[in-house]
């Protein structure tokens, strides 16, 4: 009988060491609770934060508008855009004509937005590091000027991302959360 309580006491304790792992949560995860806490990103109707769901142009811009501190502003900024794919009636024009108006996130050349196309990796970390004011320490050519930067402030960690690969919600809560230990520049 002690053989068997023996074993049984082993295989319990063997048992009760896998359980954290298998109910950890990814870096992705945890970084999206965190965003959660904060106010920054919203669930979606079903309760989840859809983490593996791609971001959209328009959908960042609402989280840089957040970010700022300017959510309260997007109400009263609705209407005109600078842009002529974006009509005053889209749901993100006031979140759009913020963030263009305090240049985190830019328009195109030929005057569009594409708010429905999908972030970029290179695209994000460009509106991240605009946030945190480092924009006027860029130099270089377009992706890896960001990029470089991005990495010398720390908000690559746990990322392994081409430039132009569309990021999703995950993955933006992880350069997001990397950005709340990078001191703020004067801007």
């Amino acid at each position: 009988m002690k053989k068997i309580l023996s074993v049984f006491m082993c295989f319990l304790l063997l048992f009760s060491f896998s359980i954290p792992s298998a109910y950890a949560l990814s870096v992705e995860e945890q970084a999206g609770e965190q965003l959660k806490g904060l106010g920054l990103y919203k669930g979606y109707e079903d309760g989840t934060l859809g983490l593996n769901k791609n971001i959209t142009r328009a959908e960042f811009a609402a989280l840089a508008v957040r970010i700022e501190g300017l959510d309260d502003k997007q109400e009263a900024n609705k209407g005109a855009t600078p842009f002529k794919d974006v009509s005053g009636n889209h749901w993100a024009s006031g979140y759009i004509n913020i963030a263009s108006s305090k240049e985190l996130i830019k328009g195109f050349e030929d005057k569009t937005f594409k708010p429905e196309e999908q972030i970029t990796y290179a695209q994000a970390l460009a509106v991240v590091i605009r946030i945190l004011g480092y924009e006027k320490d860029v130099t270089g050519s377009w992706p890896n000027n960001y990029i470089n930067k991005a990495k010398d402030l720390g908000l690559d960690k746990n990322m392994n991302l081409s430039p132009n690969t569309p990021i999703n919600r995950g993955q933006i809560a992880v350069i997001v959360s990397n950005a709340l230990n990078v001191k703020i520049a004067v801007k």
